[in-house]
């Protein structure tokens, strides 16, 4: 696909609508605002593919995570190794399963326009949201943090000097009860503040029946207190964040199914699985068997389960320093600590019904990790709204260190390295410096060009730690080699740096003020890293290569019959160099990162809004991707021509909300019906393992008593009961799979002042 057939399709969708006759008018589409470029504009104005979801649409839908998030749009999906190996796909670009202390995302994460360094931060759920804004494709030049794949960004609501206050309470099955509200207001003429908090208590979506626990349940509590500063006589305006969040759940879910696609051969997982439900009478796929490790030293077994801890500091500052200038400084810092343990196959030889296949064995995981980070963002940008030139100049600086201690655990029925107790302790710090600048020039009234470059300089290093703890175990204990991947203690340093130049164009024409068409031609960067639980010191030192998105893009965002309907395409061309692919390799059982030397990947997403009456709106979009590698071998495996992993070519997604009168009240009674689907997709670069096509249908009901703040409403999610795969790990002929939530519904109560 080149640039210039995707700039005549653009033009010819133009030239379309703005040769539609008028429409009637119904209910105009809200205007939302966005900041992804660091300045306020309309969403339809910005000339990047980028989608705001307001927080009253995710409330709605009851998107409260970035997996409800990828599971409720196109043009993104989600994927999870643990949880602290979050994984956002957008267009192709995903880290997979890279947690070791100096690993990037592909695919960055911001809130309140701070990154977040680690994956596994956002475990807690979203509250009190004004927006989040998704932008797709490389951003290697304003936001934030050098982006090479997309950004998620989460906008919380600001203090407002207007006293109002809302309580939400949620009761829903799984033993859901789930509180949600916040309280703003002014504490004196310049000063105002805001609380947010939100729990969540869930019972366990799964069965441990080993041990009698639900699986994948939580336990969730989250707070934020905000200042926002105004004096009426200066343009002074200052915002202070602080958010503390915690959560624990009883471990995830994994159960060995047979894979119709891999070459025969072992099937100890599903085998045992099967000879145990007929001991039992019955196990079902909702039940596991995890085992829980018992570390040398420690006096009893250690649970499955994970915890998280995290609160972030966030301070901003505006003010113009000079006529038409404005500085604006944004102060972060975060700080998480965090506990993971997990069993890799959910079903060991121990598994209390003296039932052990051949070659099963289990491999609990502990990742225990602490981090600290600090940010630092200063930019002037120009104001001057009546001239021709506007510009933006800053300089950002991040500093993270990162402690993870790793203990893996083996137990197994015949392959030495499979038993034992390996430990890791890797100590990372990662410094990211970037200089940036763009410059805007209005050629005509019409025509805008957009010109902007940003030198980013990453520096990583630390130390690292490999420790034979034991080998052997209860059933082999005369086995000597070590708990893979470990081969030998080892204690070294590591520490490499690289630099890289982002450049970016956009022209746009805005013929009008319901249409805008846009040509960009942009460059993301990811840093290189280090490999965590390295298998000796030579390949704890060895890093793996920083990563580079070339995209050539070209969108078109057009309204329609009196702004009821909203029309927007993107279409694109990347090349994809050196990605960064962490693998399992089947000859040691281990994970290895590795750079893939180039992918291409091309596609268009389209995105519609219609709200013709007041009492009606509809929305649909879809999103097609081609993403291959272009040269890729790998342990002697040529994934060359292949699909690149966990990105599936089609995703649609269509809903609708109708508005009517309940008896004398009017407009008081809302329904909304939504339905996504994902095409069939590869879990590897071999393209051996897949995840076949699925869909997920999720309604709600809202009754609202008018100027009494009061509503209830009943909920659905995943209405159809579909089961799909949210990871899996290949051991022989299985598939180690972890799967997404069932049906969940309940009744939420809201009551507004």
């Amino acid at each position: 696909m080149k640039l210039q057939h995707t700039t005549s399709v653009i033009a010819v969708l133009a030239g379309m609508s703005l040769a539609l006759p008028a429409m009637a008018q119904g209910t105009q589409l809200e205007e939302l605002i966005v900041t992804a470029q660091k300045r306020e504009e309309n969403v339809q104005d910005a000339p990047l593919a980028i989608t705001a979801v307001s927080g009253a649409s995710l409330a709605k839908d009851r998107v409260l995570t970035l997996e409800d998030l990828g599971h409720n749009m196109t043009g993104i999906s989600f994927t999870a190794n643990s949880p602290q190996s979050n994984e956002i796909n957008i267009r192709g670009v995903v880290n997979t399963r890279l947690s070791s202390p100096t690993a990037d995302q592909s695919v960055s994460t911001f809130v309140d326009d701070v990154y977040v360094s680690r994956s596994g931060n956002l475990n807690s759920a979203f509250y009190d949201v004004a927006r989040i804004e998704v932008v797709r494709g490389p951003q290697g030049v304003l936001l934030g943090k050098n982006v090479a794949g997309g950004a998620v960004n989460i906008i919380s609501n600001a203090p407002s000097f207007d006293r109002s206050g809302k309580v939400t309470v949620t009761f829903g099955n799984y033993d859901l009860r789930q509180t949600t509200g916040y309280f703003t207001g002014a504490l004196t003429d310049t000063l105002a503040g805001r609380l947010s908090f939100q729990t969540i208590n869930r019972g366990g979506y799964y069965k441990d029946i080993l041990h009698n626990t639900e699986l994948e349940n939580l336990d969730s509590t989250q707070a934020r207190i905000q200042l926002a500063y105004a004096p009426t006589d200066s343009d002074l305006r200052a915002s202070l964040n602080v958010d503390y969040a915690k959560d624990s759940n009883d471990g995830i879910h994994r159960v060995g199914l047979k894979s119709p696609t891999l070459p025969a051969s072992f099937t100890p997982w599903s085998t045992t699985r099967a000879l145990i439900a007929a001991a039992r009478g019955h196990l079902d796929l909702d039940e596991s068997l995890p085992i829980w490790p018992h570390f040398l030293g420690d006096a009893a077994p250690t649970p499955q389960g994970a915890w998280h801890k995290t609160y972030d500091i966030i301070l901003k500052v505006e003010k113009d320093v000079a006529p038409n200038i404005r500085l604006s400084s944004i102060t972060g810092y975060r700080n998480n600590q965090s506990f993971t343990l997990y069993d890799q196959t959910g079903l060991g030889p121990a598994n209390g019904y003296n039932v052990a296949g051949p070659l099963l064995f289990a491999e609990p995981v502990n990742f225990i990790e602490g981090m600290n980070q600090i940010s630092q963002e200063v930019r002037l940008t120009s104001t001057n709204t009546e001239s021709r030139i506007d510009w933006i100049v800053g300089a950002y600086y991040q500093k993270t260190k990162v402690h993870q201690y790793n203990r893996f655990w083996g137990e197994s029925t015949v392959l030495p390295t499979l038993s034992g107790e390996s430990h890791w302790d890797d100590h990372g710090s990662n410094e990211d410096m970037a200089a940036f600048a763009q410059i805007g020039f209005k050629i005509t009234e019409t025509l805008k060009l957009d010109v902007g470059a940003r030198y980013t300089r990453d520096e990583k290093g630390g130390f690292q730690r490999g420790i034979i703890v034991a080998t052997g175990d209860r059933i082999r204990p005369n086995d000597t080699a070590p708990l893979t991947p470990l081969t030998t203690n080892f204690a070294t340093a590591y520490g490499e740096s690289w630099k890289e130049l982002t450049p970016q164009a956009t022209l746009r024409w805005t013929p009008d003020d319901l249409n805008m068409v846009y040509v960009t031609y942009s460059k993301g960067f990811k840093g290189g890293g280090f490999q965590n639980n390295a298998s000796n010191g030579f390949a704890a030192a060895k890093a793996y290569d920083p990563e580079t998105v070339t995209n050539h893009e070209a969108g078109y965002k057009t309204e329609l019959f009196n702004r009821t309907l909203r029309w927007n395409t993107a279409v694109f061309y990347m090349k994809y160099k050196n990605l960064q692919v962490q693998q399992t390799l089947a000859s040691c059982l281990c994970n290895v990162i590795s750079n893939a030397p180039g992918a291409t990947i091309k596609g268009v997403e389209t995105d519609l809004q219609f709200a013709p009456t007041s009492w009606f709106r509809a929305w649909a979009s879809g999103s097609y991707v081609d993403a291959t590698y272009d040269t890729f071998i790998f342990a002697g495996v040529n994934n060359s021509g292949k699909l690149m992993q966990r990105t599936p070519k089609w995703q649609a997604a269509v809903g609708a909300e109708v508005t009517t009168d309940f008896g004398s009240m009017p407009d008081a009674l809302s329904a909304r019906l939504a339905y996504r689907w994902q095409g069939k997709m590869p879990w590897a670069p071999e393209n051996t393992t897949w995840e076949k096509a699925y869909g997920t249908l999720d309604g709600r009901v809202t009754l609202t008593l008018p100027d009494q703040g009061w509503s209830i409403s009943v909920y659905g999610k995943n209405l159809g009961e579909t089961r799909y795969r949210t990871n899996i790990i290949p051991f022989f002929q299985e598939e180690m799979s972890s799967f997404g939530a069932p049906r969940t519904y309940g009744v939420e109560l809201s009551a507004a002042f």
